[in-house]
């Protein structure tokens, strides 16, 4: 993939939306409980929706720096739930899926990087704002458009 065309899609996805809510706003609006509903035990929520995808992304990262993640990481952090279900809790994780999203932006423009392991973050990310956007609709909240 060309280096443009992967930033310009990773921004439109951000600020836009590329055929689909933006991911800047995907926590519009959320409070704290909703942020932490499942529709049944076993199913994941919005916040580990979040957690997911700021894991992978710092896993992509750290691969491009040379760094392995551990087995034992992955199965640990894949699915975290939040430390804290606070509002302040819940504006620390907006601020970090924000910085998230500038620093993988920034590593897709470093010129430094292969693009192999980044261009399927953009992908990865778009399934998971989806769920987060039904998520939304299963709680009654307004569209995001």
């Amino acid at each position: 993939m060309d280096r443009e065309m992967l930033l310009r899609h990773w921004d439109e996805a951000w600020s836009e939306g590329l055929w689909a809510a933006p991911w800047n706003r995907a926590l519009e609006g959320l409070t704290a409980a909703e942020a932490m509903w499942s529709p049944q035990p076993e199913r994941h929520c919005i916040w580990q929706c979040i957690n997911h995808i700021l894991f992978w992304r710092e896993v992509a990262l750290r691969r491009l720096k040379g760094e392995k993640v551990e087995a034992a990481e992955r199965q640990r952090r894949n699915w975290e739930m939040p430390r804290e279900t606070t509002g302040a809790a819940l504006e620390d994780l907006r601020r970090a899926w924000e910085r998230s999203h500038q620093d993988v932006r920034a590593a897709i423009a470093d010129a430094r990087h292969d693009l192999s392991t980044l261009q399927f973050v953009a992908y990865h990310d778009s399934y998971h704002v989806g769920q987060i956007m039904l998520l939304r609709a299963m709680q009654g909240l307004a569209p995001i458009e």
